[in-house]
């Protein structure tokens, strides 16, 4: 298996005469830390490193791109009956540095129509509101849903806001008439279910 500094590389070879590949692959690294870092940044962020540049950095970021597709869950896969299920179909999302919110429309046997990610954030959190989860899912004609999201911490117990902001989430869904069926945490620690956590008052659809 190659390692990260040799993955690297060979995305920014043959680099320029002066700044080769594989002395980029070390800059980035040093300077970021790990390649788990990376995903979601700019092409300007990255190209502020001597060396990288526009060109590259965009390179960089369709092949750090690709590679998150690769994992994506298969929409024709089972039917997402218990939160097991949709911790095995999301899983992936443990492996990311920041947190991503993901809106699951489910048909009447539970099977997956389609999925987003409808807000991407940082380390701690995402910067996100009801109204733009239920724009999407009005626009998409979703009548069915299940919400995701990732723990980066590894802890996948839902924290005071997750809570707060699950109970605002089904507060505007009852008012539009879409069925939530859970809220599942990701994280590489395990998941965690909203509609299954104790104590919490939430009373999903």
């Amino acid at each position: 298996m190659l390692s990260d500094q040799e993955l690297l590389t060979l995305v920014l070879s043959p680099g320029t005469r002066q700044v080769p590949g594989d002395v980029l692959a070390t800059r980035l690294l040093d300077h970021w830390g790990t390649i788990r870092r990376l995903p979601g940044r700019r092409p300007a962020e990255l190209a502020t490193l001597s060396g990288l540049g526009h060109a590259k950095a965009c390179r960089l970021l369709a092949a750090l791109e690709l590679g998150r597709r690769s994992m994506e869950p298969d929409a024709d896969s089972g039917p997402l009956v218990q939160p097991a299920d949709v911790h095995e179909r999301f899983r992936a999302l443990a492996r990311e540095a920041n947190e991503s919110f993901i809106a699951v429309s489910v048909n009447s046997r539970n099977r997956v129509r389609d999925w987003w990610v409808v807000a991407r954030g940082w380390e701690s959190g995402v910067n996100l509101v009801p109204r733009q989860v239920f724009q999407l899912l009005m626009k998409e004609g979703a009548g069915r849903v299940i919400f995701v999201h990732n723990h980066p911490s590894g802890d996948p117990t839902p924290s005071p806001t997750d809570i707060r902001f699950t109970a605002r989430l089904l507060a505007a869904a009852r008012t539009l008439d879409i069925q939530v069926l859970d809220h599942v945490i990701v994280a590489s620690g395990g998941f965690a279910s909203l509609r299954e956590a104790p104590g919490t008052g939430l009373e999903f659809g």
